[in-house]
C-alpha cells in the first residue's frame, strides 16, 4: 500500500511539473538563439534637427513603412541628425550601411537645391540604410538620384535593395564599433 502511494504522488508531482511546463512554455535552444529574420533596429537622435525634426521622424517612418529587415526608432546611441545653416550639399550621411553615425542638413543648400525638404531627408537616411547614389542623378522615381524633385518616397528597387542589404546582417553590438567591415559595399553600387 505504501508503494502504492508513493507510486501516485511521484506521478502527480510529474504530471504537475508538465502541466506547469505546457502554461509557461518550455525553454528551447531556438528560443534562446537570436532571429536572423528579426528586424535590425538603426536608432537616431533627432534633438539637434532644429525645424528639421518632424521631417526626420517622417522619414523614418517612410522607410520604416516600405521595409521589414531594418527599424528606424527614434532613441539614442545610433544616428545624430544635426541642422546647420551651411555646408557642402543639402545634406551628408558620414557612412553608408551603419547604425551609427551622422546626418547632417544644410538650410542654405537644402533651398538652393530646388529638392522637396522631405526628400531630402530621406534621401540621407538611404545611405544610413546601405543605399548610394544612382548613375541616373536627377531621376525624381528615385529618391537616392537627388534631383529638383519633391518626390520622398523610395521606389520598389530601392526598398529591395535595403530588404537585401539588412536581410542575415548580424545585430549591432553595444559599444563602439567599426562597422566598415561587417557592412561591405553599399546596396545599389552600380544600379
Amino acid at each position: 500500500m505504501f508503494r502504492a502511494t508513493l507510486f501516485r504522488a511521484t506521478l502527480a508531482g510529474i504530471v504537475g511539473v508538465l502541466a506547469a511546463i505546457a502554461l509557461v512554455g518550455a525553454p528551447t535552444a531556438a528560443s534562446a538563439l537570436p532571429r536572423e529574420d528579426a528586424a535590425r533596429t538603426i536608432y537616431y537622435n533627432s534633438g539637434r534637427a532644429a525645424e528639421l525634426a518632424p521631417l526626420v521622424d517622417q522619414a523614418a517612418e517612410i522607410w520604416n513603412s516600405g521595409v521589414t529587415t531594418v527599424r528606424l526608432v527614434k532613441g539614442s546611441g545610433g544616428i545624430t541628425v544635426v541642422t546647420s545653416e551651411n555646408g557642402s550639399a543639402p545634406g551628408t550621411a558620414s557612412c553608408v550601411g551603419c547604425t551609427r553615425g551622422t546626418i547632417n542638413f544644410y538650410r542654405n543648400q537644402i533651398k538652393q537645391s530646388g529638392a522637396g525638404p522631405l526628400r531630402v531627408v530621406v534621401h540621407e537616411f538611404g545611405h544610413i540604410l546601405g543605399l548610394n547614389h544612382p548613375p541616373d542623378i536627377g531621376n525624381c522615381d528615385k529618391v537616392m538620384a537627388g534631383g529638383r524633385c519633391d518626390n520622398a518616397q523610395p521606389n520598389a528597387q530601392e526598398l529591395a535593395a535595403v530588404e537585401r542589404f539588412w536581410a542575415g546582417r548580424p545585430a549591432p553590438v553595444a559599444g563602439p564599433v567599426d562597422e566598415r567591415g561587417v557592412f561591405g559595399a553599399p546596396a545599389l553600387a552600380g544600379t
